[in-house]
């Protein structure tokens, strides 16, 4: 579908009426003569409208309708006279004089809607736009885009997307009409920041108008300010109490926040007709949901598959039941199907941005494939028309229309509302606020006043090369052995880099003075020696086994290892350990023994093929610059994995099974996700499928992400993902993940269902409201107010700066653990640093003062380094450092704590967050514990270690094998009082 019709200027409506006055001169009037005068009258106006004598041509006007009242051409020439001059009231005093069964009221409605519009006034266009829509030819095609973008300016997507599909058949673009369709399906039909700035211009200028109140209240949903939609749909239904769109944002607010006494609210205030027999299904499942009643839950969902064969989102949860269930096969077969047709909607997707008849053709074969019987009969009715005879199409159309008078309709609204029987208040989930037990959390921004004075430059340019907007991790280490970590900070610089120019001031080591304060270590601990290069991300790990902590830095076209002397210093060992060389664009990396020999093997992401000697950039016509290309412009590069060979790495991507897929790597975890004791690797990627490869031995991978359900969120969606995090969400002692995507996609919460299976549980955990507005980089699973349930910190920022029409800038975000796999925004409650834009793309997490509470390190472009120093009083912690018998930084280990009854399961993962490193000590909040009962360490080894009872707000080590678990150096010891 073209682009939506903006307001145009006012003095088109005398051109538009003119063209309008020119048709059907009918007879008629008085007499003879006054008609004759009447037509000699309306054409002498239009000539003094031409040289703009507009008091003449009022005159000739009113003239003509006193010798011929009701004359239509008089009418609408008037109106739009009166229009252009600014005269509203008389315009549409004039307009009305028009009788509504004329065949000129359309043109005339669509002319009042311009005006109407081009006020901003949002009530006053929608009916006239609805009457122009009974035109026909162009005026009834501006009429439905105009609409269409009304209502999605309103967020009424729904409405929205039943007047497209009405529009078949008379739109003179089909396949333009289904990419608006494929659109207005999508997570992210109107932009946030758009739809906003049309609100904000039309409640400027109409502040009194319902429906701008309307498109408020349903962007407030949106972005998670329930109570701000709250009042304004108060407001809405106290001016209209029985209008269906207003009760159609009231439910879905309502079930937004699963208040399910609201939500049934709503719907019996709905017609039918508001609400799809799909989408009835859909409401069966959920209620069913709250009250627990899964054969309900599966009876709806296996409807929705009967109606809908290719719902992606329906296959995904009935699997998950059947699952639970312990069919196990059922379940595999639906995640099976599923990969298929995930498979064949991102071709299908791709398929129908073009419009040769190759791509029709295939198109359509897929949306038939996909159960999508409206486009797919719209396709092959494409096909038809261009290629009449075809069999092909006919017998597809012939069949298409068997299989939908066959299948079942699903029940109407009423019927459902009929059926169902449920308590008040009975499975209502929370309805907003912060969901944190006791005080908010708060931080402070130390980052100066510690020392850590840094500031990440991207090196931006007038080209605008794609590096530049991706580069920047941090890492903390403790690199001197003293049991306090430390900071790494990558640097950049202008782009494209002088590979071969010598060292210069790049790269930071900040040495953590345990005193609250760090020095700048860069070059005491021999760093500022070695050749930078432009910096992307950092990862840390013990390499070779003697104990320290080694660096290893992704920069543009080049790897370096720099490993640690054990003395404080840093010796360059990039060539000797084979990682040197031309390496293309690595972002991201993770350390994990992956062949089970005792030693760190390492994943290397990498993004696209980018040329900076021939870039290729991007022109921006609106902005009059370059912009930052998409990346759908380049191929993707492939990653990269590396087996440790007694200290020298070996490129083994190929055997492996890594390079078989490509993607556009930005993130990665290592972490056992299917519980069999090997550690698997999941992968982040840029608008391309993510990867699992899951471990088969012997440094064998198989990529399983899309039967696992990890490949896309829970629609099928492949998004634009960045970051990532691990650790168990909703306390079932299983590896969840975490990813974050572009702006208006929102982050992706995969909650695992056991054996490496993954559900996209975004929206039932609150995240996908809270956090749709962000474009998420780093991102960290950590306990923030150590209440015992995991929190979720994310830093964002944009790709490009397109202000005003969205934000460049972002804050964190901070989101709060509030029980079962469910998290509540407390952004704004948790002090200044989460409040503050950045361009923020590195974050780590750890505790950088020993005293039990998590901390947070961002890397922004173009700002200083924030030190988010958690200053949130209570809760009772424990800290725990693993040292492997085997691979020394055990990576895979699972730690279960118990304590008060709870069970608290961690695992020491490598990689995560996007281009940094956290704290490799295990962090546990304890709540009102006051000691911890048990420990038991699960190493990869497969050896099975318990401790405990252990004091709490202590830190210990624990080492492989061993029966006590030691002091851990930084802390108190047992005995001694905590801080």
């Amino acid at each position: 579908m073209r682009p939506m019709l903006k307001g145009r200027r006012i003095r088109l409506c005398l051109v538009a009426a003119a063209a309008a006055s020119a048709v059907g001169m009918g007879a008629g009037g008085t007499s003879a003569y006054n008609a004759w005068r009447a037509r000699e009258d309306v054409d002498r106006a239009k000539k003094a409208l031409a040289v703009r004598s507009y008091d003449k041509a009022r005159a000739l006007l009113a003239d003509a309708q006193r010798r011929r009242p009701g004359d239509e051409d008089a009418i609408i020439l008037l109106g739009a006279l009166e229009q252009s001059l600014g005269n509203r009231e008389a315009a549409e005093a004039a307009w009305s004089r028009l009788d509504a069964s004329s065949p000129r009221a359309p043109d005339v409605a669509m002319l009042r809607a311009r005006a109407a519009l081009a006020g901003d006034r949002f009530a006053a266009a929608e009916p006239l736009l609805l009457a122009a829509l009974r035109g026909s030819g162009k005026l009834a095609i501006e009429a439905r885009e105009t609409l269409v973008n009304l209502y999605k300016i309103q967020g009424r997507f729904v409405e929205a997307r039943a007047l497209v599909s009405a529009g078949w058949g008379s739109y003179p673009d089909p396949v333009g009409l289904l990419k608006e369709l494929e659109n207005l399906g999508s997570n992210n039909p109107m932009p946030v920041v758009t739809a906003n700035a049309a609100l904000e211009r039309a409640a400027r200028a109409a502040p009194d108008d319902d429906r701008v109140w309307l498109g408020r209240a349903n962007l407030a949903t949106r972005t998670g300010r329930f109570d701000e939609a709250r009042a304004l749909l108060d407001a809405c239904l106290a001016r209209r109490g029985d209008d269906p769109a207003v009760w159609r944002a009231r439910f879905d607010r309502a079930l937004a926040i699963r208040d399910a006494d609201e939500v049934e609210r709503a719907l019996r205030h709905l017609p039918d007709e508001a609400v799809a027999p799909f989408e009835v299904l859909t409401l069966q499942a959920w209620f069913a949901s709250l009250a627990g009643d899964r054969a309900e839950e599966r009876r709806a969902y296996e409807g929705m598959l009967l109606r809908e064969p290719g719902n992606l989102l329906a296959m995904a949860r009935l699997a998950d039941l059947c699952l639970a269930a312990g069919e196990a096969d059922e379940a595999a077969a639906l995640r099976s199907r599923r990969a298929e047709l995930n498979r064949d909607l991102y071709e299908y997707q791709e398929l129908l941005r073009k419009d040769d008849p190759g791509s029709i053709r295939r198109a359509a074969r897929l949306a038939g494939r996909l159960g999508r019987t409206f486009e797919a009969h719209s396709l092959w009715s494409v096909v038809a028309r261009r290629e009449p005879g075809d069999a092909e199409a006919d017998e597809a159309m012939a069949k298409l229309r068997e299989e939908d008078a066959r299948r079942p309709r699903g029940p109407a609204l009423s019927e459902f509302l009929a059926r169902l029987r449920r308590e008040p208040g009975r499975g209502a989930g929370p309805a907003g606020g912060p969901g944190v037990a006791g005080a908010a959390p708060r931080f402070e921004d130390d980052a100066r006043a510690a020392g850590l004075v840094f500031s990440f430059d991207n090196g931006a340019s007038p080209l605008h090369h794609m590096p530049e907007t991706m580069a920047g991790g941090v890492g903390l280490l403790d690199y001197d052995g003293d049991g306090w970590l430390d900071v790494y900070a990558t640097q950049a610089g202008p782009f494209p880099p002088d590979l071969n120019a010598p060292a210069t001031a790049g790269d930071r080591l900040f040495r953590n003075r345990r005193d609250g304060t760090f020095e700048d270590a860069t070059a005491s601990s021999g760093l500022a020696a070695f050749a930078r290069g432009y910096g992307h991300g950092v990862t840390v790990g013990d390499y070779d086994g003697d104990g320290h902590p080694d660096l290893f830095i992704t920069r543009w076209r080049r790897y370096a290892l720099y490993r640690n002397r054990g003395d404080g210093t840093f010796e360059d060992a990039t060539e000797r350990a084979g990682l040197g060389g031309g390496r293309d664009w690595p972002t991201s990396a993770a350390f994990a023994d992956l062949d089970g020999d005792g030693d760190l093997d390492l994943y290397v992401c990498h993004y696209l093929a980018w040329d900076a000697d021939r870039p290729n950039p991007c022109w921006d016509d609106r902005k009059h610059r370059y912009s930052y290309c998409s990346p759908q412009y380049f191929p993707p590069l492939a990653d990269h994995l590396f087996r440790n060979d007694k200290g020298r790495f070996a490129d083994v991507t190929a055997e492996a099974g890594i390079a078989d897929v490509d993607g556009r790597g930005m993130g990665v975890v290592a972490a056992d996700l299917d519980g069999d004791g090997r550690v698997d690797l999941y992968v982040s990627n840029d608008q391309t499928a993510n990867f699992l490869f899951r471990n088969r031995s012997g440094l064998k991978f198989e990529e399983v992400a899309q039967a696992s359900g990890a490949a896309s969120n829970g629609e099928g969606a492949y998004q634009a993902s960045m970051g990532l995090a691990c650790a168990d969400a909703d306390g079932d002692g299983l590896p969840d993940l975490a990813v974050t995507n572009f702006f208006n996609e929102y982050t992706t919460l995969y909650l695992n269902r056991g054996g490496g299976v993954f559900a996209d549980a975004s929206a039932e955990a609150g995240l996908a409201t809270a956090t749709r507005h962000r474009l998420g980089f780093g991102l960290a699973f950590l306990d923030a107010d150590n209440d015992g349930r995991v929190d979720l910190a994310s830093v964002n920022g944009h790709v490009d700066d397109f202000r005003p029409e969205v934000p460049f800038q972002m804050p964190a975000q901070l989101l709060m653990g509030a029980g079962g796999g469910r998290f509540a925004d407390a952004t704004e409650a948790a002090g200044a640093p989460w409040t503050t834009p950045r361009v923020g793309r590195g974050l780590a997490v750890g505790d950088l003062d020993n005293d039990g509470r998590v901390d947070l390190v961002v890397l922004s472009h173009d700002a200083p380094l924030a030190y988010f120093h958690n200053r949130t009083p209570g809760g009772r912690w424990l800290m725990l450092d693993l040292r492997g018998e085997g691979c020394r930084d055990a990576i895979g280990a699972r730690v279960v704590v118990s304590a008060a009854g709870r069970r608290l399961t961690s695992w020491k993962v490598g990689g995560g967050s996007y281009q940094s490193s956290s704290d490799p000590r295990l962090h546990f909040g304890l709540g009102a514990a006051d000691r911890v009962d048990s420990v038991e360490v699960t190493w990869p080894s497969g050896l099975v270690d318990r401790h405990g009872p252990l004091a709490v707000d202590r830190g210990y080590r624990i080492r492989e094998g061993r029966r006590e678990a030691e002091p851990l150096p930084g802390f108190p010891a047992p005995g001694r009082p905590g801080p």
